[in-house]
């Protein structure tokens, strides 16, 4: 009798045993299906695949011990559901196409003309230590080399054309800009102003000194071979009005149009013609724009002016003009 009850208590023990084990295995699998993850022990224990029709369960009872039938059911389709979890790579985000960067329209602003551009006013005074090389055009007027023969050749086709131009006043030296200014202001001191009001008056139609298109070498004065005074007796000659409908096809404008004052700060000069480069001449000519507002409108949102200066700079470095 004492035998049996022994056994009576192994078997119990061997069945509370199996039942803890089935309890513990069904969590684990639980926990490994809610997060993706296998049991590192599922290749051990239980098959890796799922269990066909008339193919034993993958866990066997110990020796001397009866499953239920329920529970091997149990544990084959924990096993199954073990095999079936997958575990899926972390999304790898992919790497946003970057933005390319605006480029210019090159019938808007060419950039091998940007020495061309550089702006010179009050605001902007000549970039330090900017001195050009010059060659004489004719009636000793000098201009920047490189658009001397642009300047030539449009001169040359006004006469052809009918006309009588004639360049007064080219490139000058800042101490020549000096001069021009301070009689300026002379003038209007000996009408009856003050200093302060000369000054502010000479500036509207004579450039302070350091700020003058004149001393970058690329601005010129033209009258005729009958008329050289640079003033309002220029407005409607005949020289100047072919001269201000045709000169954007050499690169140059017509500096400081009547109805641009309030933006160049400098009055209607229906003399004084810039050169700027074939490209923003054209524009120029085509949206009756001033430097100021073609600057600021195709150049300024890819090249800033200090940027424009710098160019101009090393454009004359590498020319072999500085200094």
């Amino acid at each position: 009798m004492e035998n049996k009850n022994k056994k009576r208590n192994t078997i119990t023990i061997i069945l509370l045993v199996l039942i803890l084990a089935a309890l513990c295995l069904g969590i684990a699998v639980m926990v490994c299906t809610m997060t993706g993850l296998s049991l590192p022990f599922a290749g051990n224990f239980l098959s890796e695949s799922a269990p066909d029709s008339g193919t034993s369960s993958a866990y066997s009872a110990p020796s001397g011990a009866s499953v239920s039938q329920d529970f091997t059911e149990t544990v084959s389709e924990s096993a199954y559901e073990v095999s079936a979890v997958s575990v899926s790579a972390p999304a790898v985000s992919e790497t946003p196409t970057p933005t390319p960067e605006p480029t210019p329209d090159p019938e808007k602003y060419n950039t091998g003309d940007v020495w061309a551009l550089v702006l010179v006013n009050k605001e902007h005074p000549l970039p330090d230590g900017y001195a050009p090389q010059v060659t004489v055009v004719e009636n000793d007027q000098s201009t920047d080399i490189r658009c001397a023969d642009s300047l030539t050749q449009m001169l040359a086709d006004c006469r052809a054309a009918g006309y009588n131009p004639l360049a007064i006043s080219g490139y000058r030296t800042h101490e020549t800009q000096e001069l021009y200014f301070n009689n300026t202001v002379q003038m209007y001191v000996n009408q009856g102003m003050d200093e302060a009001s000369a000054e502010t008056a000479a500036a509207t139609s004579v450039a302070i000194p350091g700020t003058s298109e004149h001393e970058l070498g690329l601005s010129v004065d033209i009258g005729t071979t009958s008329n050289t005074d640079i003033n309002s007796s220029q407005d409607n000659d005949p020289t100047q009005l072919w001269l201000q409908d045709n000169c954007w096809k050499y690169g140059y404008i017509l500096r400081y149009p009547p109805e641009k004052s309030d933006l160049t700060g400098i009055i209607y000069e229906s003399w004084h013609y810039r050169y700027v480069g074939t490209t923003a001449s054209k524009v120029i000519h085509e949206e009756n724009l001033c430097l100021e507002e073609y600057l600021q409108k195709y150049v300024e949102p890819f090249t800033s002016l200090e940027e424009i200066n710098r160019a101009a700079m090393a454009s004359l470095e590498n020319s072999g003009q500085s200094g």
